[in-house]
């Protein structure tokens, strides 16, 4: 159960947990135009455990762990820069996180960033009750969507693998258009978990099955009577296509924004896992191959993400 607060004061407030009477949260909240800095209480010890291990979201599991990055880390690690291509969520500014969080966010060392959105010109903060935790945004973002999220993505720190993941927040699965990761001619993407992916104006489901087969589904033409969907088996001497070309596997002669090989898929018999690429081996796709954000991430130095109206750039630098 979650009670949605909304901050409207610099005081330090004091709010009774319903599912715990008596059990109170304190906290202390500063605001200016984006940012908002938060001191959380520490979680009910005796979860701490059951959220370290919850697989589902990391980005939860760091934020009620009580963990706190050391300063060592935090200048060893590399830093993330955030710019925009194209929109304006970021009101014209560099993001810059490192391995404690956003360089001038909620400043708790906990390596996680988040990224929400105002609502009626309020700020949403969003209290679990079970954890008694506060989990108030770092970065409001600018955006007129009509979203009832309170956050919208976040970037955490793998402090064991010493490298950044994003996730996005709202909607499931095909329904999550909030945050979409383009893959180009540096990026490729084992499918080790379902994926969705956007190759032109299609959207495809690409799962991998037993015997290191995938299936590949075209939901977002289910009208479509032919090749709706197919299983592949491996074959490491041909990549699975999608495109114009009229042997693709997938193939859509007439989806004028598709590239004559638009997606393909190949198997890695070392890592015994299939691999989504943009474009063939040879040349990438002109409109690109986009998969949707419905987990996490490794970020790449260079990645180009769409995120809401916006197109922003990643890159990691050893310079803090």
């Amino acid at each position: 159960m979650k009670n949605n607060i909304v901050t409207t004061n610099n005081n330090i407030t004091e709010i009774s947990n319903p599912m715990n009477e008596g059990n109170k949260i304190k906290y202390v909240n500063y605001q200016n135009e984006n940012f908002t800095c938060s001191i959380k209480t520490k979680p009910n010890n005796n979860n701490e455990n059951e959220l370290k291990n919850n697989n589902d979201d990391p980005i939860l599991s760091y934020l009620n762990s009580n963990r706190e990055i050391s300063e060592e880390e935090i200048k060893s690690a590399p830093i993330i820069i955030i710019r925009e291509e194209s929109g304006n969520i970021f009101n014209n500014q560099t993001i810059k996180i490192n391995a404690g969080g956003l360089i001038g966010g909620r400043n708790l060392n906990d390596g996680v960033a988040i990224f929400g959105l105002k609502k009626n010109n309020n700020i949403i903060s969003t209290i679990d009750n079970t954890n008694n935790t506060l989990f108030t945004p770092d970065f409001y973002l600018n955006s007129d969507e009509n979203l009832n999220y309170p956050y919208i993505f976040a970037v955490y720190f793998n402090r064991d693998k010493k490298n950044y993941h994003i996730r996005a927040y709202g909607g499931k699965d095909s329904d999550n258009r909030i945050l979409f990761i383009k893959l180009t001619g540096k990026f490729s993407l084992p499918i080790k978990q379902k994926e969705i992916i956007s190759a032109g104006n299609v959207i495809f489901q690409v799962t991998p099955v037993e015997n290191n087969q995938i299936e590949i589904t075209n939901i977002s033409r289910k009208e479509d009577s032919i090749e709706h969907k197919q299983i592949f088996e491996c074959d490491i001497n041909r990549d699975i296509t999608i495109g114009r070309d009229k042997n693709c596997d997938f193939s859509f002669v007439k989806e004028k924004s598709f590239s004559r090989i638009q997606t393909s898929f190949s198997f890695d018999k070392k890592n015994k896992y299939w691999v989504i690429s943009d474009g063939s081996k040879v040349k990438s796709s002109t409109n690109g191959t986009w998969v949707f954000g419905i987990h996490s991430f490794e970020i790449m130095d260079e990645m180009l993400v769409e995120i809401l109206t916006s197109k922003i750039k990643f890159s990691i630098s050893n310079i803090h």
